[in-house]
């Protein structure tokens, strides 16, 4: 399994970012896509509840941005995010708890790790989605000294060049501590940071980009025919924060739970596919 070396240690802590190539394998990324068609056929559902949509229900979200009026089939074009799908379906959370998330981490969070945000993201040809400049900070006192302890990843699920949409990080923005700025505000980024030094984080599918609470990133709509979906999940040194959800616990993996049993929309257990 990839960890990271002395000098991609150096690198992430004074660039804010760093890009980790092929830490998951191509059967698991084939998993990972079936995965994302399930949530689609989700999303589609004219049945959806509104709690799912608007995320009220806590937890789960399914963030469709479509204009007034289209739903159903339509609306998955202009679908953003689902947040926490590792609550129900098991592929999502097979890759959650992967042992391949510690043994990435340890030289830079150790072992025992909770988590802030499990998320997906969807960039459908044609519809339009974009992620403009902003910061991922984290809630304090609850998440201390964010710039050492807390990591955000995002695992390529589609190779990802700039023309469908890549994210683009300000490297060393990180050093610039919390902006407390609006998020996704426009124009306020531009004002403290200069985006123009943003460097393009291309990537293939299995990659896993890493960056800061505080490293300034974005991203342009996907201009392709083809979808990029990215998962996403922030890992925090256990020792450091004291809400969020367990991931790990000396390396281990710790099953997700919830009060919920997501019953309507969950997807029956995979079977575990061997490591590589």
């Amino acid at each position: 399994m990839v960890t990271l070396t002395p000098e991609q240690v150096t690198t992430f802590r004074e660039q804010g970012y760093l890009i980790v190539r092929a830490v998951f394998s191509a059967q698991e990324i084939d998993a990972l896509r079936r995965a994302f068609d399930d949530i689609v056929s989700v999303a589609a559902r004219p049945d959806l509840k509104e709690a799912y949509r608007l995320g009220s229900d806590r937890n789960v979200h399914i963030h469709l941005q479509a204009p007034a009026g289209v739903t159903g089939p339509e609306a998955v074009r202009y679908l953003r995010k689902v947040q926490w799908p590792a609550m129900f379906h098991a592929e999502f959370e097979r890759i959650r708890t992967s042992p391949k998330w510690p043994a990435l981490l340890e030289p830079l969070l150790g072992t025992s790790l909770k988590q802030y945000i499990n998320q997906i993201n969807f960039k459908m040809p044609g519809g339009g989605i974009e992620f403009p400049w902003h910061q991922d900070v984290r809630p304090t006192p609850a998440f201390r000294d964010q710039v050492r302890n807390y990591v955000q990843t995002i695992i390529a699920v589609d190779d990802a060049p700039v023309e469908s949409g890549c994210l683009y990080v300000v490297p060393g923005s990180h050093q610039r501590g919390n902006l407390e700025l609006k998020r996704y505000a426009a124009g306020q980024i531009e004002a403290h940071v200069d985006v123009s030094t943003a460097v393009a984080c291309a990537a293939s599918a299995g990659d896993v980009l890493m960056f800061t609470s505080y490293t300034v990133h974005g991203s342009q709509p996907n201009r392709t025919d083809r979808p990029r979906r990215s998962y996403i999940n922030g890992f925090v040194r256990a020792a450091s924060c004291d809400v969020g959800k367990w991931a790990f616990l000396d390396g281990r993996p710790v099953p997700i739970t919830s009060d919920t049993d997501y019953a309507d929309i969950r997807f029956p257990v995979v079977p575990n596919l061997a490591l590589t």
